[in-house]
């Protein structure tokens, strides 16, 4: 409707008439009025004409260059250009996120939001760009110059004793940091640790510090406080300190810093560098007005360090190292300050601090803190002399800042001092630290003949192996340092990183008990005080000796983390809390693979143990692993109320995860916000991330794996790990360094699968086999036999595949590497329906004990017709393994036929345990169960409620026929509308939805096309093709067309994919209407079209390898034998215009079309080809309209691609304004990975420009 026709009637005189009455003189007050009307219309209309071109202009340019960044024109939009792009004059406004920045633009306007934000990397690289936003609230956006330091507070209602009065202690520290890279827990120990070092090494006095866990008891009705401490850093790396004492009966002493300008290339180096000169100057003067009295030690150009202390700095234990830093402290309040003591500082702390990194406690970044500020305060003592500098190289490669640590050696090699009276040569060791940094392996391997640096070339050798690419190399390494070192609980930890369960067996069932004799030792030697050292004399083994390891254990901890001595720094109250520390450590991998490796109820063993763990921050977690579920939320609930959140470390990311099953999704929420904040970027944080993110493999968590790789490169760029991220997420990276790596790496087996997965994807075959041959020769796994095996099949050469895989049949196996490879031989045979030659392979697959491998050796005897023993194999597997304690039930009605009562009982005790914490597997074993019970109405609830929570189409599917058993249409038209708006996830099951509404539109002539459902299934991955036999088969029953209904069931139930539930389904169905099922086949797939069917998948891993020729000629064969199969004509005229070969790939989507004209997808492809083709000749707007509408009108529910393809049909037509109107509904719809492209046809077609496609790109 015109806007005249809006209003009819107008009651304002034309122009001509305004004329005709002559005009009217207006007073000056009216015409200033009328002025100024005038002057604001001008205004607003400048506003919206700023706002409308502004917003328009900056979000076609940021739309444009992020398209050409995403298709690898160009490199990644970084934030100065993106800024640069910005048009008209809008105001901006920044904050700092977790992961980077977030800048909003907003241009003023009186009609709507014009807003664009942009989402950046901490290496500001452009990562998303949204609009309409909502404006940082205040809290968000709060001025990153004010400082947010309050001097009045009222007094705490805990303290200390009166033994603390010159003691400093920090017990209450607010950090609060908006700087990349200084967010972590080891930021702000760093702060915290230089205002210990100002007390302890300027004033001589003995510290206590919160941070190591048992340090710090406050009471209430103290008789002093300790020290407050605040620091804030701004995004721009301003950084403010204040420290504050209160007392009792005299004004609190307050003292708050200049403001310190950090560098934001290496933020924590910086850190260390401006806290450690405030230790010595401001925080000094801060303590002395806090009323602690000391004096700063002497400083000595000289002095010896006794033997043993030597000795003790080369033997890797934490008790060694510990009791060395003790003495080094006492030494230097007893007889001053030298060189040499702080060297020795230096590199126990950072001993500790590598020793004790797989704790789950913050101790770790306190003594890698201490090193770094004591490496600082060499460097300052000694004028950056090069032995100083050695030393904080050492100190950093230790903490994980691998790159700056090689600068120091690079600043050494510069100067090239030689050795004078007055300064040091570099010490010995300095090349193994930029061996272990740089990855020089052959290095560490050459020192360990040397006597005096094999105890650290050991150790950095053994942390440089890679306990997942070349397990043989790693155990040999991690021995070797055992041999040495028998209380290294750091070397026995990683042979728990191993992935053979043999080895994590053995290590959990043997080898870490086997620890406790040689620490016990080691703490004989020790400091301790005379209330601690008598309880260790009583406990310690020998005949006399009453009570067993483990309570003579936890009475030992418990006298060390009672004990009231003052006496040492550290103390031996943390001391003990490290012991703890250990026994935690040990609970959890032993908790690990019994529950999570081998299934087994822990029960009883959980109950033994958790008094080890009695008084831990984190028992409760340990306490969770009970198989009451009820218990486990309660003990979580606990946990969540216990915990402090500044403790909670990465390494500790098992917690985090567990609490989104064990206690909700909201726990979930706040435990991975909390982690994250507590990261730093340092080798091993970044490195647990980055594994974490992996775990997780959702489209979030690989951008975040992404960014945590790149941020690895900048720390620590050599060490495999870090390469071989960057190889398998960061593209730039791999294309520019793959050559170079493979050199440099070619003895690392990590590196050599990263190099082989690039290649593989990079299509390039030829190198991929040669890489993976390297690698089979340096480090021969099953892993790598496989990976070569597939290849081969991938590559149309079928008959290498066996012959390949069964070399990894001569391999040792140190768990379940041998196997699995029999489970894949079985399989191989199975699929064949050759289960005489399966049979080997399957029992040898079951002799693991695995879930897997009794499933397989169920499957083979089922497919021999020896369901006796096909039952006592899938029997075991479901009393074993929670995960399949439903596999017997569905088993037994199946087959109909074995122990059926007694495999219900074991199901119910699992599916009606705890169904509001079930997870989505147990909520379809529970629907599933309900409906094969006959209670429907239960069933509906639980998958319509699974549906809702999981957006799972199975279940909604589900949940939709059981609304039409139910007589609920109207649940039942949501429900299918519901799943066929889950195109851009679940394809198959959308398109299956929309079939289904349409049957239903037309409920009184059911029409139902099963030759081209044949072509729905082709496009079907494994499994699904059984799921999907069912629900046609139960959806046409419903609708009275029982010989069709009855073969879709039959389908589903003699499926060979016998794990799928809807085959167990099936088969009660059809037993309930007493009909046999009949034989199981050997394909999912009707015999009739399965070699066609099977043709067109090899073809779909032929382009996979880009083989576009073999590919059409595949399908050409497919075509021959079901010429009617649809889906083989569209897939070749894809083919075709890979190509650009366009008359063929519109004859085939024609020929399509003349065969099934109620296929929508013939119509779309057409659509885009006529309508964007860069080919002039080709273009037809009419045509590519004409054929987008029927594609659009064929679909109850649209998909994004049906209104993008009517939009690229309109814009070549000339009718922008429906085209933009199309592309806008698009880019509602369109998933994440298509939102720049959508968008930027958006932008195209309002600007009145048609849509032309990229050839290589499409």
């Amino acid at each position: 409707m015109a806007d005249t026709d809006q209003n009819p009637e107008s009651l304002e005189p034309t122009s001509q008439q305004a004329q005709a009455v002559g005009k009217k003189n207006r007073s000056p007050i009216e015409r200033t009025i009328v002025w100024g009307l005038i002057a604001l219309a001008l205004i607003v209309v400048l506003l919206e004409g700023n706002a409308r071109y502004g917003y328009s202009s900056t979000l076609e340019s940021l739309q444009s260059r992020l398209s050409q960044a995403d298709k690898n024109k160009g490199q990644e939009l970084n934030l100065k250009e993106a800024k640069g792009l910005v048009k008209g004059f809008p105001y901006g406004d920044e904050r700092l996120t977790n992961k980077g920045k977030q800048l909003q633009y907003r241009w003023p306007s009186l009609f709507r939001t014009f807003a664009i934000e942009l989402s950046t990397g901490v290496d500001d690289v452009v990562l998303s760009l949204e609009t309409d936003v909502k404006p940082f609230d205040d809290e968000q956006t709060a001025p990153v110059t004010a400082k947010p330091f309050v001097q009045r507070q009222v007094l705490p209602e805990k303290g200390l004793s009166q033994d603390y009065e010159n003691i400093p202690v920090l017990a209450d520290s607010q950090f609060d940091s908006h700087a990349f890279g200084l967010q972590g827990i080891l930021a702000e120990e760093i702060i915290r640790q230089a205002v210990y070092i100002s007390g302890r090494d300027e004033l001589q006095l003995v510290t206590r510090d919160a941070s190591l866990r048992g340090e710090v008891r406050l009471i209430e009705n103290p008789d002093t406080f300790p020290v407050k401490l605040r620091s804030r850093i701004s995004f721009t790396g301003k950084m403010d300190i204040e420290l504050e004492r209160p007392f009792k009966e005299k004004p609190t002493v307050f003292w708050e810093s200049e403001t310190i300008e950090l560098r934001r290339e290496s933020p924590l180096e910086s850190l260390v560098e401006k806290t450690e000169a405030l230790s010595r100057t401001g925080f000094v003067d801060f303590m002395k007005a806090a009323g602690y009295t000391g004096k700063a030690p002497e400083w000595k150009a000289q002095s010896t360090i006794p033997e043993k202390t030597l000795q003790r700095l080369n033997e890797w234990n934490f008790i060694s190292q510990y009791t060395v830093v003790q003495d080094i402290h006492a030494a230097i309040r007893e007889d001053g300050e030298t060189p040499e003591r702080l060297s020795v500082l230096i590199r126990a702390y950072a001993n500790l601090g590598s020793l004790t990194e797989i704790y789950w406690s913050p101790a770790h970044k306190v003594f890698k803190a201490r090193a770094l500020l004591y490496a600082e305060r060499l460097i300052f003592r000694s004028n950056a002399s090069n032995w100083a500098l050695a030393h904080r190289a050492y100190a950093r490669a230790l903490s994980g800042l691998h790159e700056t640590a090689l600068d120091d050696i690079e600043a050494i090699r510069a100067t090239d001092n030689k050795s004078t009276a007055k300064q040091q040569s570099p010490p010995e060791w300095t090349g193994l630290i930029e061996a272990y940094c740089a990855y020089q392996p052959e290095v560490l391997d050459t020192a360990v003949e040397n006597d005096d640096l094999k105890p650290l070339a050991l150790y950095l050798r053994m942390l440089q192996a890679d306990p997942k690419g070349n397990e043989k190399q790693m155990l040999a390494h991690t021995e070797e340092l055992l041999k040495r070192d028998p209380e290294c609980c750091r070397a026995m930890n990683r042979l728990s990183d191993v992935n053979a369960l043999g080895i994590q067996r053995m290590v959990t069932e043997q080898r870490l008990d086997q620890l406790w004799e040689p620490l016990y030792q080691k703490l004989q030697e020790a400091n301790l005080s005379n209330t601690a050292r008598p309880v260790l004399q009583t406990m310690l083994p020998s005949p006399l000796r009453l009570l067993g390891e483990e309570q003579a254990r936890m009475r030992i901890i418990d006298a060390l983390k009672s004990s009231p001595s003052t006496e040492f720094e550290p103390s031996e109250n943390a001391l003990g809390q490290l012991l703890q520390e250990v026994t935690f450590l040990h609970l959890n991998h032993k908790l690990n693979v019994r529950k999570g490796s081998l299934a087994v109820n822990v029960d009883d063993f959980l109950e033994q143990q958790l008094p080890l763990v009695k008084g831990h921050p984190y028992e409760f977690y340990i306490a969770a692993y009970t198989s009451d579920q009820t218990e486990a939320r309660e003990a979580y609930k606990k946990l969540l109320n216990s915990y402090h959140p500044r403790e909670l470390g990465i390494i500790s990311n098992q917690l985090v995860s567990s609490s989104y099953y064990k206690l909700n999704q909201e726990a979930y929420r706040k435990l991975y916000s909390e982690i994250d904040k507590n990261v730093d970027y340092i080798y091993q944080d970044l490195l647990h991330q980055a594994r974490w993110f992996n775990s997780m493999s959702s489209q979030n968590d690989n951008e975040h794996y992404l960014t945590t790789a790149r941020r690895m490169l900048r720390v620590s760029p050599h060490m495999p790990e870090t390469v071989a991220m960057n190889l398998r997420v960061n593209q730039e990276y791999a294309k520019e360094h793959a050559g170079e790596l493979q050199k440099k790496y070619d003895k690392n087996a990590l590196v050599l699968t990263a190099l082989a997965n690039y290649f593989y994807a990079a299509k390039d075959d030829a190198k991929t086999e040669e890489i993976l041959k390297r690698r089979i020769e340096l480090a021969p796994d099953a892993s790598s036999y496989t990976f070569l095996a597939n290849l081969y099949y991938d590559r149309g050469e079928t008959e290498k595949w066996k012959p390949t895989i069964e070399k990894a049949l001569t391999l040792p196996s140190f768990g379940l590497e041998i196997p699995r490879i029999h489970y894949q031989l079985a399989n191989y045979h199975m699929q064949k329906g050759e289960w005489e030659e399966a049979k080997p392979h399957a029992v040898k697959a079951a002799t693991s004990y695995s879930g897997w491998g009794l499933t397989c050796a169920a499957n083979c005897y089922e497919g021999l017709g020896d369901l006796e023993q096909s039952e006592a194999f899938v029997k075991a597997c479901s009393k074993r393994y929670e995960t399949s304690v439903t596999d017997w039930y569905f088993w037994c009605v199946r087959n109909k036929t074995g122990d059926l009562e007694s495999a219900r009982r074991l199901a119910e005790q699992q599916l009606l345990g705890n169904t509001e914490n079930s997870t989505l597997s147990q909520r379809m074993q529970l629907g599933i169960y309900q409906i094969i019970q006959g209670s429907k109405s239960q069933a509906f609830e639980t998958f319509s409620t699974a549906f809702r929570k999981f957006n799972n189409s199975y279940c909604g599917l589900h949940a939709a026929l059981l609304a039409e058993d139910l007589e609920l249409p109207e649940q039942r038209d949501d429900l299918l509308k519901q799943v066929a708006g889950q195109f851009n996830i679940y394809f198959g099951e959308a398109d299956l939805a929309n079939a289904f509404q349409r049957i239903l539109q037309n409920p009184d002539s059911v029409s139902w096309n099963p030759v081209l459902f044949q072509s729905e299934v082709a496009q079907l991955t494994d499994g699904n093709p059984t799921n999907f036999y069912y629900f046609v088969g139960k959806f046409l029953e419903q609708r009275n067309k029982s010989g069709l209904s009855e073969y879709y069931l039959r389908l589903a139930a003699t499926s060979p994919k016998t794990v799928k539930y809807n085959c167990a389904l099936a088969s009660h169905h059809l037993y309930s209407q007493n009909k046999k099922t009949g034989s199981r086949t050997k394909t999912e797939y009707d015999d009739s079209f399965s070699p066609a069917i099977q043709l067109v998948h090899e073809a779909l891993k032929q382009k996979k390898r880009e083989k576009l020729d073999e590919a059409i000629k595949t399908l050409d064969e497919a075509l021959k034998l079901k010429p009617d199969l649809v889906i083989a004509l569209v897939n070749r005229g894809l083919l075709h215009e890979s190509q650009q070969n366009y008359p063929a790939a519109i004859a085939d989507y024609k020929k399509a079309i003349e065969i099934e004209p109620e296929f929508w997808l013939p119509y779309n492809n057409l659509a885009y080809l006529l309508a964007g083709c860069e080919q002039e000749e080709i273009r037809d707007g009419s045509q590519a309209l004409k054929y987008a509408q029927q594609s659009f009108d064929l679909l109850p529910t649209k998909y994004w691609v049906n209104y993008a393809a009517l939009a690229v049909a309109f814009a070549e037509s000339g009718q922008f304004i429906e085209a933009a109107d199309m592309q806008r509904q698009a880019s509602e719809l369109a998933p994440e990975s298509q939102k720049v492209e959508a968008n930027r046809r958006w932008s195209l077609f309002n600007k009145g420009e048609p849509y032309r496609r990229s050839p290589e790109n499409e």
